[in-house]
């Protein structure tokens, strides 16, 4: 039997304390590794460009940067045509709802008496939270939140920026840490996280994309109000998993209800639709390359990522989530491969073994 000596309970109880301080390290900096996880969800998602243009005249770095003043480009023109109107339809919303008079006045136009009755009881239970925040509202607080949300934007991007450029540095370094003949187990696993995260980032951004574009054509067609506000909330809330389609929607149907009860089914309907022809020809068409993860996964991740790290915990816990699916199903199939070949080199082994000839010469 092993002896015990104080010297391995020490080197135990250290090792167990550098753990825990590890841990808690990482728990200190979650905001700083959110972030790094985003930036790497970017550049992943924009590799794919970035390789086509250093086919052309471009080197990598000017690859990226063309990359980057495109997508700056767009966000320009994004914000020069949608946040005017934006701004103009999110304050008369609010106008409307933080009104009592006005918001009573819209609730009581709801045709259908069970609708409006509803509605009604929605806005008593809510109005009194609606006006301890418009009492109780720090403008400069409010102000620090969007700077924040402004840096973080901007991290990301300069995260990812580098991590384009110095990523064959760094990979050389991470797989000079590992044993030679790992190295191409290693390689492939890098390979296909990089591929499916990619794929993922890509397919969610265009069925993001998608979603606000034919709900905004088809609230404007109908009539609805807001419809432009609306519409960017349906994009937005995209990105939630398995329940963003129905948080997106539920807000149309209820200022549809305002307006009248006919318009509010035909939105329902048409939201009802869009979710079916996103489930059945987007998401099978878009995300065919993504990451191939369980309902019931995603919901487990979500709650975990959720009670963790709050929102955007639960807004990462898909990809991070399906990263480790990836991780484990890589080392799996090359456990299964190793095995495999040492099963052939045994046969061949046992094949080239020659019986010795026992039989007597007379």
């Amino acid at each position: 039997m092993q002896k015990i000596t104080s010297g391995k309970i020490a080197l135990w109880t250290a090792t167990i304390l550098l753990v825990i301080l590890g841990f808690v390290f990482l728990w200190l900096i979650r905001n700083i590794l959110f972030l790094v996880f985003l930036s790497i969800l970017f550049a992943t998602g924009i590799e794919p460009v970035v390789r086509w243009l250093r086919r052309g005249p471009f080197n990598r770095t000017t690859g990226i940067l063309v990359v980057y003043s495109l997508i700056m480009g767009f966000i320009a023109l994004l914000i020069y045509l949608t946040v005017p109107p934006l701004i103009d339809e999110a304050n008369r919303l609010i106008a409307t709802l933080t009104n009592p008079e006005s918001a009573r006045a819209t609730i009581a136009q709801i045709d259908n008496a069970f609708f409006r009755d509803i509605t009604s009881q929605i806005y008593n239970a809510f109005s009194d939270v609606g006006r301890n925040f418009k009492l109780n509202a720090d403008t400069l607080s409010i102000g620090l939140t969007v700077l924040e949300a402004l840096f973080s934007g901007v991290t990301v991007f300069v995260i990812a920026y580098y991590w384009l450029t110095e990523r064959t540095m760094l990979k050389r370094f991470i797989f000079s840490l590992i044993p030679e003949q790992k190295r191409p187990n290693a390689r492939t696993l890098w390979v296909n996280v990089e591929d499916k995260l990619g794929a993922w980032t890509r397919g969610q951004l265009l069925l993001m994309v998608f979603i606000g574009v034919l709900a905004g054509i088809g609230y404007a067609i109908m009539g609805l109000k807001y419809a432009l506000v609306l519409a960017v909330f349906a994009g937005l809330t995209e990105l939630i998993p398995l329940v963003g389609p129905y948080i997106g929607g539920a807000p149309a149907v209820l200022i549809a209800l305002t307006q009248n009860f006919v318009l509010a089914i035909v939105v329902l309907v048409y939201i009802v639709v869009l979710q079916l022809v996103e489930g059945n020809v987007l998401v099978p068409r878009i995300m065919k390359n993504a990451l191939g993860v369980t309902p019931l996964t995603v919901i487990i991740g979500i709650l975990i990522g959720s009670t963790l790290a709050g929102i955007a915990g639960a807004l990462t816990a898909v990809p991070i989530v399906a990263t480790i699916q990836v991780i484990y199903t890589t080392i799996q199939s090359n456990s299964e491969n190793v095995s495999d070949e040492e099963n052939a080199t045994t046969d061949v082994v046992s094949d080239e073994v020659k019986i010795p000839d026992t039989s007597v010469v007379s």
